[in-house]
This record gives structure tokens, C-alpha cells and sequence, in this order.
């Protein structure tokens, strides 16, 4: 019978064999810890706000008008609209409370944003009809992080990124929050 082809592998044998030396290995990359990569973002929320403020007192930019904040003394955080849910209503005037607080109204109101556009919801359907919300409908719990002439991006809870695009209202059917019927 004829040789065999080819050779079993013995890797005792190989390992004996091999001669050793050269350069060690690189270590593998380790990936950043989630706390270093939380710490890089918000250091840069925390540049990007500085600038907003920074860039406030530079323009002279006027404190949100005074018709919203009038507004917002007016939505009763106990009494939800009969369209939407308590814990829903409750997250809406806290976005709103932190839009007029965090200087993100008086940006909103020196590039041209009427209240329609930031408070407004539809009349009969206030959370049904999306067509029909304002800006502060969507930040739903997340953080304003851009507001420009034409929408914002926000990050919402979960740390995902929404644009939002800005769009008029339907003057007809669309109604300051503080003018629903609770």
C-alpha cells in the first residue's frame, strides 16, 4: 500500500518545533467605560450650553415673553386635559417648566418661534392629533439639545436623537395648552 499522502498534525510536536521570540502581541483595545463615555457627553452638553448662554448675553437676547410664562402659571399639573394621560400631562409641564427655565425660550423667541409652534395641540384632540403638537409635545421627558429657524434635536430619555422639524400650525384647529379645557 502506498505512503500516506499527507502527515497527521501532532501539535505537541509543532509546539516543540516552533521556535519562540519576536514581539509580544498587542493587547486587545479595550472599550470605554460607559461612565467615561457619560462624562465626555455631558461635558460637551455642558460646552454647548455655556455657549447658548454665552451667546444670549452677547445678542442681548430678551428673557422668554412674558405671555408664556404667564401660560405656563396657568397649566394646573393636577388637571390633565381629558385627552391625555395624568402621568403624560405631568411630564409636559415639566418640559415646559425646564423650556422657559433653561434659557431655551428666550433662543426660541429671538429666531421667531410663536406660541403656537412650541405649546400648541390640537383642540378637540390634544394628544391624539401629532400634526397638531408644538415643539414642547415631543421633548417628552428628553433634553432640548439644538433650536434653530427651522426645528431642534432632542434627546430623548432613552439617549436617542429626534429631529424636529418646525411647521405652522393649523390655526383653526390648534390651541395654547393653558387654553384647554380641563
Amino acid at each position: 500500500m502506498a505512503a500516506a499522502a499527507f502527515t497527521k498534525f501532532d501539535p505537541s510536536a509543532f509546539l516543540k518545533s516552533e521556535v519562540r521570540g519576536g514581539t509580544p502581541a498587542k493587547p486587545a483595545k479595550v472599550a470605554k467605560a460607559p461612565l467615561e463615555q457619560e462624562a465626555k457627553r455631558n461635558s460637551i452638553l455642558a460646552s454647548l450650553a455655556a455657549l447658548a448662554g454665552g451667546l444670549a448675553k452677547t445678542q442681548n437676547i430678551e428673557p422668554a415673553p412674558g405671555a408664556w410664562a404667564e401660560g405656563f402659571t396657568r397649566l394646573d399639573p393636577n388637571k390633565p386635559p381629558s385627552d391625555v394621560a395624568p402621568k403624560r400631562w405631568l411630564r409636559f409641564v415639566d418640559d415646559c417648566s425646564r423650556f422657559l427655565d433653561g434659557g431655551w425660550a428666550a433662543r426660541a423667541a429671538a429666531l421667531g418661534w410663536e406660541s403656537l409652534e412650541l405649546f400648541g395641540c390640537d383642540r378637540q384632540r390634544p394628544f391624539a392629533r401629532l400634526d397638531n403638537m408644538g415643539l414642547l409635545w415631543f421633548v417628552n421627558g428628553g433634553t432640548i439639545l439644538a433650536l434653530t429657524a427651522d426645528g431642534a434635536v432632542i434627546e430623548t430619555r432613552m439617549g436617542a436623537r429626534q429631529s424636529y422639524r418646525r411647521r405652522l400650525p393649523d390655526r383653526g384647529r390648534v390651541v395654547l395648552a393653558w387654553e384647554l379645557e380641563q
